[in-house]
């Protein structure tokens, strides 16, 4: 199984997960243009995509498709809130009566995409209906199954999201911000309280500290995304996070803003 970021920021987000079976994405809040020549980097293609895991509406995770969903017919899948917020956040008549081509999906409700076991789960965000998402295949290789999963955009944390989190071989994390480069920054305060809430984004100290109250002993590869351009930087997210998470053998990188992540393979 691989996992990559084609692009993990304020801007936009995008993750690639391949199976021996399936291409799936996670969120497509780049352009289909941009997240075709991620694919291509790759030795892939738009066409090769079997569906897209939409985690919530906001618009740096939800840019491209419409033209993923009209262009290439690609099924999405995502929750009802979600799907019923994404007029409300485009205002684009398509999403009035596109609901056919969305494939309706609930928390804590396996199912598959080809041979991929795709678990959602709830996380905490400002949106109705959001979602992280483990996917899971057995690995004839290891006699096992393997699994990753990708959680972005959650305001904290509980036993519920470290059981979700528990097991994996790889994990792509929200490391948001730096508490002192938002308090500080330029920011409006009604965003800074936003940012800060139950319901907003993790800072790198809490997800450090998430790391270290989950089961890694499998975990090979931690990518730390969705870093705020104002309010961090990749070198601060890895100094702070690895404060708190002292990782052994698993290996810690951070998925830039545009282009490719480190390959991750399990």
């Amino acid at each position: 199984m691989m996992m990559v970021s084609l692009s993990s920021g304020s801007k936009g987000n995008c993750t690639l997960v391949r199976t021996d079976t399936e291409t799936i994405l996670i969120d497509c809040g780049i352009t289909a243009k941009k997240i075709d020549e991620g694919l291509k980097e790759l030795g892939l293609s738009l066409s090769e995509v079997d569906a897209v895991l939409v985690t919530h509406e906001h618009a740096d995770h939800i840019r491209g498709l419409k033209r993923l969903m009209n262009s290439y017919g690609i099924p999405v899948y995502t929750s009802y809130g979600t799907a019923s917020g994404l007029y409300g956040v485009t205002k684009d008549e398509y999403f009035r009566y596109c609901g056919d081509r969305i494939r309706l999906i609930s928390a804590d409700t396996d199912f598959y995409i080809g041979n991929t076991l795709v678990r959602p789960f709830r996380i905490y965000h400002d949106t109705m209906g959001p979602l992280g998402f483990r996917l899971e295949q057995e690995q004839a290789v290891c006699g096992r199954d393997v699994a990753v999963c990708v959680m972005t955009d959650c305001g904290h944390y509980d036993d519920y999201i470290r059981e979700n989190l528990t097991g994996l071989d790889a994990l792509l994390i929200e490391a948001n911000h730096d508490p002192e480069m938002l308090m500080e920054g330029p920011y409006p305060m009604f965003l800074k309280r936003r940012i800060f809430s139950d319901s907003g984004h993790a800072s790198n100290y809490s997800c450090g500290q998430l790391l270290c109250e989950i089961d890694s002993d499998r975990l090979k590869h931690v990518l730390l995304g969705h870093l705020s351009e104002t309010n961090n930087t990749p070198q601060t997210a890895l100094q702070e996070v690895l404060s708190e998470y002292h990782p052994g053998l698993t290996r810690v990188t951070v998925a830039p803003q545009n282009g490719l992540s480190d390959i991750v393979r399990v």
